[in-house]
């Protein structure tokens, strides 16, 4: 969005700027909005989009960046959802590592849905 730059919005700010715009259903159906924070910026490309939900899709090329090798006997799998939302993340099996976030869907009905 260039008005956001022109109205020199924080990344909080156009965040909430874009949030509360859809909420109040004053964007087309089909808009997507992305945030990405500085810290996070070497990871962008191994983001997915679809149908809401913005994934990993290749967890070795991740684990490489983070300077861990992914073996499965050490990672597992974490799934956290509601009716409204969903969280993926992958827990080291000895909590020497932080978790590693792989998928997130904001609002899971409008997924189900498609």
């Amino acid at each position: 969005m260039i008005f956001v730059r022109n109205l020199n919005l924080s990344k909080k700010q156009a965040e909430l700027l874009g949030s509360r715009l859809k909420g109040w259903n004053l964007l087309r159906q089909n808009t997507t909005m992305c945030f990405y924070r500085g810290h996070y910026e070497k990871f962008k490309d191994f983001f997915s989009q679809e149908d809401g939900v913005l994934f990993r899709s290749d967890v070795c090329s991740v684990m490489e960046v983070l300077g861990h090798e992914y073996n499965t006997d050490q990672w597992r799998l974490f799934i956290d959802s509601s009716k409204v939302s969903l969280k993926i993340v992958l827990l080291h099996n000895g909590n020497k590592f932080p978790s590693v976030p792989m998928a997130h869907a904001a609002s899971i009905r409008k997924v189900m849905k498609a």
